[in-house]
Order: structure tokens, then C-alpha cells, then sequence
């Protein structure tokens, strides 16, 4: 199990985030990216998701995960 940090960033500043995630690989993380880009109200934000070691494992825009995840329900 890895630890990862969830942020919304809007401007290059963190507006909302969820720490300390444990999920067994990156691929994981994407049912909580998704979860995270639905709550989010402002044009423009992405969600960043870093490894323990404060890598970005994971830079993606909100309207992209959005829209991926419209196609894919569909």
C-alpha cells in the first residue's frame, strides 16, 4: 500500500486537498480523481496527485477527468 496526496490546485495554488490516501498503485487513484474533479466548481482547476516522496505521479485538468468519465458512463 502507497500513500498519496490529492490536490485541486486553481492558479497554481491548492484550493482543496485530501491527504494520505493508501491505494496499492497510481491506477487506483482515478475513481478518487474523478470523485475530487465532480466537487469542483471552477472553471479551470486541476488535480494534482503526489507520491510519498512528493513526486507528481499524476497532473490531470478537471474538465478532461470530467469528460472521460461522461464518455465512459455512457
Amino acid at each position: 500500500m502507497h500513500l498519496y496526496d490529492f490536490e485541486v490546485l486553481r492558479d497554481g495554488a491548492v484550493v482543496a486537498a485530501k491527504r494520505a490516501v493508501g491505494l496499492p498503485d497510481t491506477r487506483a487513484a482515478w475513481p478518487e480523481i474523478v470523485r475530487l474533479a465532480k466537487g469542483v466548481d471552477q472553471p479551470g482547476c486541476k488535480i494534482r496527485v503526489l507520491d510519498e516522496s512528493g513526486r507528481i505521479v499524476i497532473l490531470t485538468g478537471v474538465a478532461t477527468v470530467l469528460r472521460h468519465a461522461a464518455v465512459r458512463a455512457a
